[in-house]
């Protein structure tokens, strides 16, 4: 699927939202280049909060990302 973070994690963010469940948008820099990663946060039933991304499979570092890209959907921000 070709898709970004941003329009991945909006469209969870609206799917889950719908479903009852609590969860929010965080944005941070990149691990790959100077520009914005957004992922979604969610809370677990403990109150402790789990965080899902979209990341690109072939990582490296570029000055300006690509507008869609293939990538898969991974828990946690590593």
């Amino acid at each position: 699927m070709r898709s970004n973070c941003i329009i991945w994690a909006a469209l969870l963010y609206m799917r889950r939202r719908r479903k009852g469940d609590t969860v929010y948008l965080a944005v941070r820099r990149s691990r790959w280049g100077p520009f914005p990663h957004v992922l979604l946060m969610r809370r677990c039933r403990d109150g402790r909060f789990r965080a899902v991304s979209y990341k690109p499979l072939n990582a490296r570092e570029k000055k300006l990302p690509p507008p869609l890209f293939r990538g898969h959907s991974r828990w946690g921000d590593l």
